[in-house]
């Protein structure tokens, strides 16, 4: 990542304020100078318009239904000054309907163009039906102010949700990186204690509030960011599961300790994980083979099963974990890699 990407993911808050800093700047400014009539409903716009978008991502997945729902809440708004003044009733009575068909249809699949359409309509034509020439001005300030606001969001110090998705990959690795060395170092002096994963179950939630968003900015390569989601979700299971068992309290806690070149090979890994965190903020990932793991190679010791027990259900049960925590880890860099290299071809 250059600078700026490192210094918006950090700071995403102080430029989202910057940015409507420069949003309302400038629409105050043109309201002021040409001497806009109803221009405060401009302002209230770009508050609704830019409340819930910090990044390019939510700008471009609620975009479309901004423009709808303005478009379809104005010319609904704009139909009820067809109706003869002398019949005002009239007009409060389709008034409140469009009103509550447009929120009845907040519950559906486009809930933010309809909470537009809404707003927009009540801002048309919440004056009643005397209020043309304001319904009118009130039309205007909506649409043009929507639209400077839409344009701020996407092109005045901008912040991508990939980005702030992929830091958050890299946070998952090197956490997962901390907590297979910690389990390591427990397991190899018998003084094993559970570890709590509670930080990195909070890092999968994040990515999974991000992703709607960074979909929307990755283009083609969609499938790929979810991918890696999926993956990071099932390594999290196989860690999770690792480092919160009592495994030096199951039968065959001996026959794990004992498997020569066990331990070693875990460490690689360990440091796989911490490599790739400093590879993803990079955006250089080394795709790793399966041949290159070390875990994938090990095979139990068979001198410990001339006689099966009940000692080899564990024993087993923990050298699958770490393997296919192994496999993972491998699909995940070749995952990772191919979605850099896209990155690379559109620059």
């Amino acid at each position: 990542m250059n600078y700026y990407e490192r210094f918006a993911i950090r700071y995403y808050r102080f430029l989202y304020i910057l940015r409507v800093f420069v949003t309302f700047s400038l629409i105050l400014s043109i309201t002021r100078i040409f001497d806009i009539p109803y221009g405060t409903w401009a302002l209230i716009t770009a508050v609704t318009v830019m409340g819930s978008m910090p990044f390019i991502g939510g700008v471009l997945s609620k975009a479309k239904q901004r423009i709808w729902g303005t478009m379809l809440g104005a010319l609904l708004g704009l139909s009820l000054y067809l109706i003869p003044v002398q019949f005002s009733w009239m007009h409060h009575f389709m008034f409140l309907a469009f009103i509550l068909a447009a929120m009845y249809y907040t519950q559906e699949k486009y809930s933010y163009a309809a909470l537009v359409t809404a707003i927009t309509i009540a801002i048309v034509a919440g004056g009643g039906p005397e209020d043309f020439h304001a319904a009118m001005w009130r039309t205007i300030n909506v649409l043009w102010a929507g639209m400077t606001a839409l344009i701020c969001s996407l092109y005045v110090f901008p912040s991508r949700a990939t980005n702030h998705f992929l830091d958050l990959v890299s946070q998952f690795m090197d956490q997962s990186s901390q907590y297979y060395h910690q389990h390591n170092q427990e397991l190899s002096m018998s003084t094993f204690n559970p570890i709590s994963t509670t930080d990195l179950a909070k890092l999968i939630d994040q990515q999974q509030a991000l992703l709607p968003h960074a979909l929307k900015e990755s283009g083609p390569n969609k499938q790929v960011i979810t991918n890696a989601l999926l993956i990071e979700k099932r390594i999290y299971t196989m860690l999770e599961t690792l480092v919160s068992t009592r495994w030096d309290t199951q039968s065959g806690q001996e026959k794990i300790s004992d498997m020569p070149g066990l331990t070693q090979a875990k460490e690689q890994l360990a440091r796989r994980f911490e490599r790739l965190s400093r590879q993803v903020i990079d955006k250089n990932v080394t795709p790793i083979h399966k041949d290159e793991i070390k875990l994938l190679h090990l095979l139990p010791n068979r001198e410990h099963h001339e006689q099966d027990d009940t000692s080899d259900i564990s024993y087993f049960g923990y050298l699958w974990l770490n393997r296919e925590l192994a496999r993972q880890f491998s699909k995940l860099t070749h995952t990772l890699a191919k979605l850099f290299q896209y990155h690379d071809e559109i620059q």
